[in-house]
């Protein structure tokens, strides 16, 4: 059967279904508006475009999916620690996230100085007092005393994933504060070491941060790095450093007639362990002066200064700065070998020493068995109750408490560094195998070797030139000669020599020689010599063998270009 086409009634169908589309496309957008209800992604009061109850301002606009959108709210943390599995239950409310993520700021210029102001505690809706008290409690139960409690801290820290700012394309120019820590359970060593000092100085203990800034070590860059800087009193492991905190002190006056003092000493401070400093001012009954940082000495009322006080009636320091030494033990909440770098590196280093406001002013560490009745667990006695014992008795005795075990006497620290700093040899790409067909250059010395007694019975192997950034040394192997290029076996007379020559205003200066004889013992694979930066050419000879020649630079070559702190 023949349909014929009706034109009209092909435009009445196109009509009904544009207007179709147009009422369909309008009900889908009223129900995604809200007006008509239903499951609106929208939350109460909101308009389509603005951020809703659980988007994160922090992340600027980009399209957040389902896991960045669940970033806060209940967390749930597990570990072990000494062989015991741990778990510790946490709320985090979205506002308070998105609180401290619209707080951060920060140049990167002055990290340094103002990382301890990002730990932070208050406003966190008790997240971090929450923590502490989670912690002790959990060393009343098991009988942990000090070194234990901060160690459990240390390890839950540790567990959260390690990340750098480059990795989660974030700035890295401030840390994160504890609170964004805790919701993304990530972070990189300063954000680690930030968040453990916020939970143990909420505990009591006295705490630092030890930024280590980026540093060229031979043909790299060590990337900046933070530990956590704990106080204590020289009993514990690890690498220890030398601090002076400071604090402010307020207005200070020293009598110059009767060599007194008046001056407020800040809570948590040692009168007999510090001194005053800043810049005064010297009176008398008819004139003035001023005078450059001065000091003052409580513990045996001394007034040093470079100006002679007999003029002086009294001497007035208006924001007097109380400075007292610390030793502090850097105590790593990352292991920063999984981003290239051994922890050597940096216990090599000298850090910054951040005490913030007072954080150093807590309780200073002791190894637990030598600690008396008031100074288990910041102070709180075990199991909240008076400890028989007396200052003498060692808690393992009394209490029967576990006491950390330490595996390593105080001074193992030094054996990494040692080990980076002397034992980072790594190939220039430079490297030859000699035979007797093969000459490297045309242009050959004219040597001065002494141990070449006989110079005709060597074959010149060539020479190369060295321009070294760094310490360089050679290293070589040798090897039976190729059965393709001659008949020669290796014997008692077979002999390899090198000649170094350093490059000094366009002249070769011989500076030595050294070599490998086949004499009983002697290893076929070898290092010899390390010389410093500079320009040198190196002559080799060999005979009746073969040797693989490579020179090796002192210092990892950089395989990468800087992407910042770790």
């Amino acid at each position: 059967m023949d349909l014929a086409f009706d034109e009209s009634l092909f435009k009445k169908v196109i009509a009904v279904l544009v207007i179709a589309i147009i009422i369909v496309g309008a009900i889908a957008i009223l129900r995604f508006s809200g007006l008509l209800g239903g499951d609106s992604p929208l939350g109460p009061g909101q308009v389509p475009g603005t951020p809703g109850p659980d988007t994160d301002p922090g992340l600027r606009g980009h399209d957040l999916d389902d896991q960045e959108r669940k970033v806060a709210g209940p967390k749930s943390y597990t570990w072990t620690y000494r062989g015991t599995g741990m778990e510790m239950e946490l709320y985090i409310s979205n506002s308070t996230y998105q609180h401290f993520v619209s707080s951060s700021y920060g140049a990167y210029e002055d990290k340094p100085q103002k990382m301890a102001e990002y730990v932070v505690t208050d406003g966190d809706d008790g997240t971090i007092s929450t923590i502490a008290e989670w912690f002790l409690a959990t060393s009343l139960t098991s009988g942990y005393g000090d070194s234990d409690t901060v160690g459990n801290v240390l390890a839950f820290v540790k567990s959260l994933n390690y990340t750098t700012d480059e990795e989660r394309r974030q700035t890295g120019a401030y840390p994160n504060y504890p609170v964004i820590t805790l919701a993304t359970e990530e972070g990189d060593s300063e954000d680690h070491a930030v968040l453990a000092a916020a939970i143990l100085d909420k505990m009591g203990y006295g705490v630092s941060l030890l930024y280590y800034p980026a540093s060229l070590d031979r043909r790299t860059i060590i990337p900046e790095a933070t530990a956590l800087g704990l106080v204590h009193d020289g009993t514990l492991t690890g690498r220890l450093y030398g601090a002076v905190a400071e604090t402010p002190a307020g207005r200070f006056v020293y009598d110059a007639r009767n060599k007194t003092a008046l001056a407020a000493l800040p809570e948590g401070c040692d009168a007999d362990a510090g001194w005053y400093s800043g810049d005064a001012v010297w009176h008398n009954a008819t004139s003035s002066g001023s005078l450059d940082n001065v000091r003052y000495y409580p513990a045996n009322q001394t007034f040093v200064t470079g100006t002679d006080l007999r003029a002086a009636d009294t001497v007035v320091i208006e924001d007097a700065v109380w400075n007292q030494p610390l030793l502090v033990t850097a105590a790593w909440t990352v292991n920063t070998t999984e981003k290239g770098i051994p922890r050597g590196a940096y216990d090599g280093m000298k850090p910054y020493f951040n005490g913030g406001d007072g954080l150093w002013q807590g309780w200073t560490l002791s190894r637990d068995d030598r600690l008396d009745a008031n100074t288990t667990i910041a102070g709180e006695q075990p199991l909240g109750e008076d400890p028989l014992f007396s200052a003498n008795e060692s808690l393992t005795a009394a209490l029967r408490m576990p006491v950390s075990e330490f595996t390593s006497p105080l001074i193992t620290w030094l054996e990494p560094v040692q080990e980076y700093y002397a034992d980072t040899w790594y190939p220039s790409g430079i490297a030859w195998t000699y035979d007797d067909k093969w000459r490297l250059h045309e242009n050959i010395l004219d040597m001065q070797d002494p141990l070449l007694e006989n110079p005709e019975d060597y074959s010149l192997r060539g020479v190369t030139e060295v321009v070294a950034p760094v310490p360089w040394r050679v290293s070589y192997t040798v090897q039976k000669m190729d059965e393709e290029h001659t008949e020669k076996d290796m014997t008692p007379y077979s002999d390899v020599r090198f000649a170094v020559y350093r490059i000094e205003d366009g002249s070769a200066v011989f500076d030595r020689t050294f070599g490998w004889q086949t004499i009983y013992g002697a290893n076929l694979r070898n290092n010899e010599a390390v010389f410093g930066p500079g320009e040198y050419a190196l002559a080799v000879f060999v005979r009746n063998c073969e040797v693989h020649a490579a020179i090796e630079y002192h210092g990892k070559p950089a395989e990468k270009t800087y992407c910042g702190g770790i």
